[in-house]
């Protein structure tokens, strides 16, 4: 018997949709991995100014914060030019390790997708009993990006057929 995707994954909004999500510094809601061994982070953009946001990553030890930088793995999915429903939006970079100080997002780029990719064991080598983390966009100015980002959370520890909340 075969598992369908929403068994196996669990999808968390932990940035809502809303203009100018990203003015200033952001962090989204903590999310807790104790029970999965992967969480893919997605930043979609809608409308975009000119500022270019900052994207981090860190780890914690509790759903109280998780500030400890470290360092991830990601790949943009941005159209060379305009939106990117063009030709070329859809397809993905290769992927890249980034440092505890991050990457910086494409600016000016409507329909932009980035996904960051966290291993629990990363998360774990950040910070002594750390199993909880978080992503945090820095603008470098105050026009701020329309956006959303989500938590993807695999590779459960213990499959079962509803998944437990991540979001403590």
């Amino acid at each position: 018997m075969s598992q369908v995707w929403s068994e196996v994954n669990k999808v968390v909004n932990i940035v809502i949709p809303v203009a100018d999500a990203f003015a200033g510094s952001v962090t989204s809601d903590v999310v807790n991995m104790e029970n999965y061994k992967k969480c893919t982070f997605i930043i979609a953009t809608g409308a975009t100014s000119n500022d270019t946001g900052t994207v981090t990553v860190g780890a914690g030890t509790s759903s109280t914060g998780a500030a400890t930088a470290i360092a991830f793995k990601y790949r943009t999915q941005v159209a060379s030019t305009g939106a990117c429903t063009l030709a070329g939006g859809d397809v993905p970079s290769a992927l890249t390790d980034a440092t505890s100080t991050g990457f910086v997002m494409t600016a000016a780029k409507i329909g932009g997708l980035y996904i960051i990719e966290v291993d629990a064991s990363t998360v774990a080598a950040g910070l002594t009993n750390a199993d909880h983390c978080a992503i945090t966009v820095t603008e470098d100015g105050s026009s701020g990006v329309t956006a959303c980002v989500l938590a993807i959370l695999s590779e459960p520890r213990y499959p079962q057929a509803v998944l437990d909340t991540a979001i403590d």
